[in-house]
């Protein structure tokens, strides 16, 4: 009985390289892009394979199949390229995301979470956090519209955000506030993530405060 030899590609039975773990929000852009990368490395690499050049005993496919052996082929390469085409549109869209929420904000102005600039302090409540921002935040519009900008940008991937509440999901924010003051209020809909949003606004509060120590 002819016995095919059992093949592995190295770069398609490696394990999930591990910066390519979602985000709360899923896979950011420079993560998808990774992905599609090795999948269109996938499909190449499958493209030569299988060898269809004569074996050992001088028989070829054809000589084979006439004898009796079935013989089938499944293209992958295919599935692949699929893949990364996916990805790569997953890519863009989040990039396009990034320019409609912050059209011409430089990156070192989007890159930075509005309650890392502006904190002055805050506390917890019964269903989220409060944080009170300066007057140099507002007005209010101004201030979400920062806000929606710095969470699109997180989702581009060019940074480590494990830290800021605007990165979890169903996260909701209101601002009310004058020139004196803002007090912004971040809620979740998913109870179970109350803890961690909370967790997260207390390190934007820590990192506020050693941003203002250091510009004195």
């Amino acid at each position: 009985m002819y016995r095919f030899p059992l093949l592995c590609l190295v770069a398609a039975c490696a394990a999930p390289i591990a910066n390519e773990k979602p985000g709360p929000r899923g896979l950011r852009a420079d993560q998808h892009l990774s992905i599609a990368a090795r999948e269109r490395e996938h499909a190449e690499e499958l493209t030569h394979w299988p060898d269809t050049r004569p074996g050992a005993d001088g028989s070829s496919v054809d000589q084979k199949r006439a004898a009796g052996i079935w013989f089938g082929t499944w293209d992958t390469a295919s599935e692949h390229g699929r893949a990364a085409q996916f990805h790569r549109s997953a890519a863009a869209q989040l990039e396009s995301e990034y320019e409609q929420a912050c059209g011409e904000s430089p990156a070192e102005v989007s890159s930075v979470s509005p309650l890392e600039r502006y904190a002055v302090g805050g506390g917890p409540t019964d269903d989220g956090m409060v944080v009170l921002l300066s007057g140099d935040a507002g007005p209010p519009s101004r201030l979400l519209a920062a806000m929606r900008c710095h969470r699109a940008w997180m989702m581009l991937g060019r940074s480590d955000m494990d830290d800021c509440p605007l990165d979890l999901p169903g996260v909701q924010v209101s601002a009310k506030g004058d020139e004196n003051g803002i007090e912004l209020t971040l809620t979740v809909r998913d109870p179970s993530l109350v803890p961690e949003l909370r967790r997260r606004a207390a390190h934007e509060l820590e990192a506020a405060h050693d941003r203002r120590g250091s510009s004195h």
